[in-house]
This record gives C-alpha cells, sequence and structure tokens, in this order.
C-alpha cells in the first residue's frame, strides 16, 4: 500500500504510482464517493433502478486493495530478482516498517481527533496495512524457499490451497477482511505472491506488443470482472471471500500488461506524482471526510458537496504527505542506509 521502492538495477518501473492513485481514488469512490450521478435517475422507473444497481457496483474498493497487494508483491520482489544475494534483513525491516508505521501511527491518532476508528482490524481499512506488515516479514523466509524450489508455483498453489481453507472456516462471509488478524493475511497471501511472480516475468522477458486498443479492452475487462465480484457479493451468497482471489489472477495478467504499456508509452506525469502521495490518500481519507462533513451543504444539489469533499480530502492528504509520509520516508531510507 505504502510507496515502496519500485527500481531494478537503477531503473523506475513506469506507471505503477498512477495505478497506486486511481486503486487509492477507487477505495474512496467505494467509501461513498463516488460521482452522484444515481441523483439523476427516477426512484419510481424500475429501469432507472436497475441502471443505478449497476453503477452503485463499479466502485469495488475490495478489488482495488487487492490490486494494491499485486503491485507491493511486485515491488518488494523486484529488485531483488537479478541477485542471489540475500537483502540484509535490519537493513529491508528497518526501511518496509518505518516507512508504513509511522504515517500509520500519526493517522490513528488524527482519526482519534475525528472520532474515525482506526484500528489493525475490526472494520477498519488497516486491515491491508496489516497484512502488508506479515508479508514484508515473511518475504526473505519466502525467498529462501522459492530459491531453493526454483519457482514459485508451489509456494503459490500452497497458499491457494490455504486461502481456501480460511474461506471455509466461515463460507457465508460477505466481506474479504472477515477471518481477523489471525487469518485474514493468509486469505491475501496469493494476491501478494502473483505480485512476486509477475516481478520475475517482467525481468525476465521482453516487454509485449501493446496497443492502445488492447490495453483499454483489458482495462474494460479488470473493471467489469471487479463489477461481477460486487454483484455476486451484494446480490448472492458468494462473497468477496471466494471471488477476490480469483479476481487477482487476471489483475495479475492485466497489471503485466499496463507495466509492457507504459514501458514504451509515458505516463502522465501528475498521475505519476500524485501516485507518490497514494499511500497518505488512502490513510486519511476518512479521517478528511469525518472534519469535512459538518461544513458541507446537506440540502440542494448533491454535486457541490461531492466536489468539495474531494477537494478536502486531497488536499488533506497532499499535507499529510508533506508533513508525515515524505519524511518517513527520508528517515527510513537514512535508518536502513545505517544496517547496510
Amino acid at each position: 500500500m505504502s510507496s515502496s521502492d519500485s527500481t531494478a538495477a537503477g531503473d523506475k518501473v513506469r506507471g505503477l504510482d498512477s495505478i497506486r492513485f486511481l486503486c487509492a481514488a477507487w477505495v474512496v469512490f467505494g467509501h461513498g464517493l463516488q460521482p452522484p450521478l444515481e441523483s439523476v435517475f427516477d426512484r419510481h422507473s424500475s429501469a432507472s433502478l436497475f441502471i443505478a444497481g449497476l453503477y452503485n457496483n463499479l466502485w469495488v474498493g475490495p478489488a482495488a486493495v487487492i490490486v494494491f497487494f499485486l503491485v507491493s508483491g511486485f515491488c518488494i520482489h523486484y529488485p531483488q530478482v537479478a541477485t542471489s544475494r540475500h537483502p540484509n534483513l535490519a537493513a529491508f525491516y528497518t526501511r518496509r516498517f518505518l516507512r508504513l508505521l509511522i504515517p500509520m501511527a500519526v493517522a490513528i491518532a488524527l482519526g482519534r481527533l475525528t472520532h474515525v476508528t482506526l484500528l489493525l482490524f475490526s472494520d477498519s481499512i488497516l486491515w491491508s496495512l496489516l497484512a502488508e506488515l506479515i508479508y514484508y516479514l515473511l518475504y526473505p523466509l519466502l525467498r529462501v524457499i522459492r530459491i531453493r524450489l526454483g519457482s514459485w508455483t508451489p509456494l503459490l498453489l500452497a497458499s491457494f490451497v490455504a486461502s481456501l481453507l480460511v474461506v471455509l472456516t466461515d463460507p457465508r462471509a460477505g466481506n474479504y477482511p472477515s477471518y481477523g488478524a489471525g487469518l485474514n493475511w493468509i486469505l491475501g497471501l496469493p494476491c501478494w505472491l502473483l505480485g512476486c511472480v509477475l516481478a520475475e516475468a517482467v525481468c525476465k522477458s521482453n516487454a509485449l506488443p501493446i496497443s492502445a486498443r488492447t490495453i483499454w479492452i483489458w482495462r474494460a475487462l479488470l473493471l467489469g470482472v471487479a463489477w461481477l465480484c460486487s454483484v455476486l457479493r451484494y446480490h448472492t451468497p458468494i462473497g468477496f471471500p471466494w471471488t477476490l482471489n480469483f479476481f487477482a489472477l487476471f489483475a495479475a495478467l492485466w497489471l503485466r500488461r499496463e507495466i509492457d504499456w507504459f514501458r514504451r508509452n509515458p505516463p502522465l506525469t501528475w498521475l505519476e506524482r500524485a501516485g507518490e502521495w497514494s499511500y497518505s490518500l488512502y490513510l486519511t481519507h476518512l479521517i478528511a471526510i469525518a472534519f469535512i462533513n459538518p461544513f458541507l451543504p446537506h440540502a440542494g444539489a448533491p454535486w457541490l458537496p461531492w466536489l468539495v469533499s474531494w477537494l478536502a480530502i486531497l488536499v488533506f492528504a497532499f499535507v499529510f504527505y508533506l508533513l508525515v509520509e515524505r519524511p518517513s520516508h527520508a528517515l527510513a531510507r537514512h535508518a536502513s542506509r545505517k544496517f547496510a
């Protein structure tokens, strides 16, 4: 989730910061900040209600979190693909934990001031960050096992089996983080490991030739698969724990094409820069909403409060990045160099 290093041999993987920002924005959309197009629908028309239902299932924040897991696994493993040396554990853990935990701690403190409960679990956006901390902790061991086995495949298959066993402990659960701090990281592990698999695939092969038409088809299909997961979650007994790990398989294929597309086509500069503070956006958007909500006009056209809310969220997140996240990155780099 955090803006992990995405470099290998000094080369940055273009486009990943843009994808991070869009995923963070999708989480915000899913928390009630989607464009209020449903206000134009006639509540007394069956057709309009049907269209509104289709529209509301588009904003699938949990699917965006799965993409975060993929990107995180990719960025952690990508710099290690070309070397057989083991990372310096003290430097590795110091850099990863400081850059994740310092902003998290400040966000939790700000949440208390605005009565937004941010716990490491229990109906909190921080469940995914706890899972990432566990993945960071396990990565050196997972990499040793991968080297000895010669492939990620056995680990990936074992992780899918383990995730299925977790789901079977509560097969009717609707939400992805339904299994507590002790089990939910196991459910998400296949998604994170797919990012590691993707890192090796990208590092060891040439870029696929991707046309503009092809990449937009893949993007539309990704939204369609995420939309289907949401429809199944809210209109059938099949919850996110059953569907999102399969979504991760498709998302990995999509992400490979995005990476290859951006190898040949530079991303939008402003979107890449915005991606640098996507972690702050993810951490603080609920706090910003709670802060601005008492001042919003709640009568009349819904577009004005929506625009004001988004502006407040973006400003709040950027200021948080400048004051908290960026300094924590600098501290993490400095501290890790001491160990290195």
